[in-house]
């Protein structure tokens, strides 16, 4: 094994066997030409390493472990990221790595706790029912001399007169002789306005099933709806499989862009995730995928394109223009969905460049065509979606606050999974709080413990209002001598210590480092200023505001008292603040079960005013004041 280089002469192909770990026997495995690194094999394989980067080698997440017989000393660009215990037992960075023969690499398992992203909300919520999606048992009449009518003209004159009339379905119309006399002539027809989507035998009108679908760049959720009784019946989730990417939408927009096969790959890897959830969902269910007639889908713009498979490359750059807005419906056929191939796919209406269908389901969820007064809608992930209801208008904005809040770009950041720390609490010493089982060795810290850290940290004196980390002997004096061992000083820069390696995971120091601290401060610098921007174009000040509603996983587990200590969100009082829950995957359950609904998100999206950021006179200075972590209103 080599540093990554490239030659157009290599065709031979190589094995790289994934192995969860040493003797468990082979898992994955990606086939590659020899000199592609282990991360390229990694996602031809199908395994999901942590690439906050893209392959760049610049974020250190890709770590894996080689056999000892592969093993060699490390590569300089890995010494920035690896102790030399890590490299001494192994572990890589497989972004780094060329894979030259056949070989076997061990994964770092992490177990994601996806379920608190897919419990978030109602378990039995029902919701308004009038589904696109309807069966009708048909008892149709049986041709005689005196009845020549064709089998698709009794099959129609069988529906309702309220039925929208049909649109020809050559698919459907090419089995329907045999289907209609081997049922007897009594069939269940499938219909989603004036498309035909499925005739079946007998009485099967008990049974209908839609997705809804949230891609979010970080996690996938499936929820499983009886549109009978318009209800959650099971749900989902997985990693984005396209992590191997990057884990913001600008490395999977530049990776799309400049691979010949990137845009189909990515796409590719998101249905094929897709279609893994929902066959397990069948499964669990005891249902067939033909019972999935309708599947509504959101997601950030990025998203959106990558789902569908169009071309995201002019996102990226000014004017940041998508490739469409209106909300979209395709035939499950034409996405690989492994659902009724006729069933309808729909992707609900995109804002702008980077307000997508994710936020317009936040809006229908938040019902912001209803509110009454002033709110602040905020859906922080990857990017921070946020929008301002008010004075009869909706404006919306979106920051590019960077992958910080998933944990991502942080030097011990990881997503919310068995290990993380979640919380954090300062008096003389720490306590923390560890997702998945007790005594689970410390694996790094996720987004809403990150958060709960640098504002303890701010709290305790530790660093101050500009995010700078205590250096002098005086300060650090008066901290507890529990607190004062914690400052560290490695590399040229301070360094907190949240767990000592004797209690990690990976037998190295879990820390804060001041790089951490100002990658915190600009992803929340950027949200900040993008709330006061929104509040300057309704001339409007934080005290005007009625309430704040925030959206998602990391909206629901990080703590308000830790938000506002670091200035993430505008002072309000603790009431004033709210979770809703997975707000956008709930908007994408609503557009499923009624029309009216998804009419709502379409108008909703024509709605809404969108303000560029990049293009207000008044960002930079308000992005400035808003690295503070103390704010002054």
């Amino acid at each position: 094994m080599t540093q990554a280089k490239h030659s157009s002469t290599i065709t031979e192909m190589v094995n790289v066997t994934f192995q969860k770990s040493i003797g468990t026997g082979g898992e994955c495995v990606g086939t590659v030409p020899a000199g592609s690194t282990l991360l390229q094999a990694a996602i031809a394989a199908g395994v999901h390493l942590q690439s906050a980067c893209g392959g760049k080698g610049t974020c250190g997440k890709c770590r894996v472990i080689l056999s000892p017989e592969d093993r060699t000393g490390p590569l300089p660009e890995e010494k920035k990221f690896l102790s030399d215990e890590l490299s001494a037992n192994g572990v890589v960075l497989a972004c780094k790595r060329v894979v030259e023969s056949d070989m076997d690499v061990f994964l770092i398992e992490q177990k994601d706790v996806f379920d608190r992203k897919t419990q978030l909300g109602q378990e039995n919520k029902v919701y308004e029912l009038a589904p696109l999606v309807r069966k009708h048992f048909v008892c149709i009449s049986v041709p005689s001399t005196s009845d020549q009518r064709s089998d698709w003209e009794r099959l129609v004159a069988a529906l309702p007169k309220s039925e929208t009339p049909l649109r020809f379905n050559r698919r459907i119309a090419a089995k329907l002789p045999r289907i209609l006399r081997e049922a007897s002539f009594q069939v269940t027809v499938v219909t989603a306005g004036d498309e035909l989507l499925a005739v079946e035998p007998g009485d099967t009108s008990a049974g209908s099933y839609g997705l809804a679908i949230d891609i979010g760049t970080t996690t996938v959720v499936v929820y499983l709806i009886n549109l009978v009784e318009g209800r959650i019946v099971a749900r989902g989730a997985l990693t984005n499989p396209q992590q191997g990417a990057g884990a913001d939408v600008l490395s999977r927009i530049a990776f799309a862009a400049d691979h010949p096969a990137g845009l189909s790959q990515l796409q590719t890897q998101v249905v094929g995730g897709l279609n893994q959830i929902i066959s397990d969902l069948c499964q669990e269910e005891r249902i067939k995928p033909e019972e999935i007639y309708q599947a509504v889908v959101v997601g950030n713009t990025t998203m959106s394109h990558l789902f569908l498979g169009i071309d995201p490359t002019y996102l990226a750059p000014a004017p940041f223009i998508p490739g469409f807005r209106q909300s979209v419906t395709v035939k499950a056929s034409e996405l690989g969905l492994r659902i009724l191939s006729d069933g309808a796919v729909t992707v609900l209406p995109i804002v702008a460049g980077y307000v997508g269908a994710d936020t317009v389901g936040v809006m229908l969820s938040g019902q912001a065509d209803q509110l009454e007064g002033i709110h602040l809608l905020v859906d922080i992930g990857t990017n921070g979606e946020i929008v301002l209801v008010g004075k009869g208008r909706i404006l919306s904005c979106s920051t590019a606050a960077g992958p910080a809040f998933e944990g991502a770009g942080i030097k011990h950041g990881m997503r919310a999974a068995d290990g993380a720390i979640e919380r954090v609490k300062i008096t003389e010493d720490l306590e923390l709080g560890i997702i998945g089982r007790e005594n689970e060795k410390v694996r790094g810290i996720c987004g809403s413990g990150l958060i709960d850290a640098v504002s303890e940290m701010h709290r305790a004196g530790i660093i101050d209002s500009g995010g700078r980390m205590i250096s002098s002997e005086d300060d650090l004096e008066k901290l507890p001598s529990a607190l004062r061992e914690r400052v560290l000083y490695e590399n040229g820069s301070r360094e907190f210590v949240l767990v000592w390696k004797e209690e990690s995971a990976a037998g190295e120091n879990i820390t804060i480092t001041q790089k951490d601290i100002r990658g915190l401060q600009l992803a929340k610098g950027a949200v900040l200023a993008g709330v006061r921007i929104l509040l300057s174009h309704l001339s409007l000040k934080t005290e005007d505001l009625d309430m704040i509603h925030l959206a998602g996983a990391f909206g629901n587990y990080i703590s308000k008292e830790s938000a506002l200590g670091i200035g993430l969100l505008p002072q309000v009082s603790l009431d004033k603040i709210q979770s809703i829950g997975n707000a956008a995957g709930n908007g994408a359950q609503m557009a499923l079960l009624s029309t009216d609904a998804m009419e709502r998100a379409n108008r909703l999206a024509r709605d809404t005013e969108h303000i560029e950021l990049s293009t207000e006179k008044i960002f930079q200075d308000e992005f400035l004041e808003s690295l503070a972590l103390e704010q002054s209103y």
